[in-house]
């Protein structure tokens, strides 16, 4: 895996697609469902996956194996909610399609989604071979690089693939795997100190506004895997946490860019405690 030099934002990607394709995007409708929201009564930010990949077969695409998800969050959206979305496709290659998603409700930007989805068939550049590659085998995206690493320490911990975590393709599907690395930054406050109980004291939560996730080898049912995150972005009101998931072994399911709005418990932009960043950037304390 290596850095891109294209890191733009997916709606640019996708308003560029409209206007060099002279086919205009497919419009679909997908509904949310209560099981979707977390606590806040809104979509959870991994639950926006099913939501894609829903649009995705309304528009009557190939099927596929998701390979790469970069999503911004514009505003919340609710259950029981119709969400219109129009599906472009960007790039369609052999093996490769890249398609773009942009999510509305009541005409208000909901998301805007790119995702890039392995398209089944021959393996790539050998005509006469009727055997695709293993997924794995073929290159990880890439992600876009870091202006600058901040150079935080990492958090670990131990994740074993669930029975129910599996999907029809007997690999963990891209929804779990975002709410694994969710599960890491609460635990890495937690571990720093800073549980949920001291957040709601100082009137501060990060509220996840994007993903960058690239997907590699999968992982099956039973896998022992290691999840391993670290700050390495900060601004004024938002940071970046880099998680990357991987195999006993050492090979490499996941790895992703998540990237939180610092708020108050009112729902005003703030910044992040000082002495909370501070103790984050230590990483995992000793045992």
């Amino acid at each position: 895996m290596s850095v891109a030099p294209d890191a733009r934002q997916p709606v640019a990607r996708i308003a560029e697609a409209r206007a060099s394709d002279a086919s205009s995007p497919t419009a679909v409708r997908v509904r949310t469902r209560w099981d979707d929201c977390d606590h806040f009564g809104h979509v959870n930010n991994a639950a926006y996956v099913a939501l894609v990949r829903a649009a995705h077969d309304r528009a009557g695409l190939p099927d596929g194996r998701l390979r790469a998800l970069t999503i911004a969050y514009r505003e919340p959206v609710g259950p029981e909610v119709t969400v219109d979305v129009d599906v472009a496709v960007i790039e369609a290659g052999a093996a490769r399609r890249r398609i773009g998603y942009t999510l509305r409700v009541d005409g208000r930007p909901a998301a805007e989604a790119e995702a890039v989805w392995q398209v089944p068939g021959p393996a790539p550049d050998v005509a006469s071979s009727p055997v695709a590659l293993p997924m794995e085998d073929l290159p990880m995206e890439d992600l876009p690089p870091l202006a600058r690493d901040i150079g935080g320490r990492p958090f670990r911990y131990g994740q074993v693939v669930r029975t129910y975590q599996v999907g029809p393709d007997g690999a963990a599907r891209p929804q779990v795997i975002l709410q694994w690395l969710e599960h890491a930054v609460f635990r890495a406050a937690a571990r720093a100190g800073w549980p949920v109980t001291r957040m709601a004291g100082a009137s501060f939560l990060s509220l996840v506004i994007g993903h960058q996730l690239v997907l590699g080898a999968p992982a099956g049912e039973s896998d022992e895997l290691e999840i391993t995150s670290r700050l390495v972005e900060l601004r004024r009101v938002s940071g970046v946490w880099h998680h990357e998931v991987r195999r006993k072994d050492g090979t490499l399911v996941a790895a992703d860019r998540a990237r939180g709005a610092f708020l108050d418990f009112e729902g005003h932009i703030r910044s992040a405690p000082p002495e909370m960043l501070d103790d984050l950037l230590h990483g995992e304390p000793p045992t």
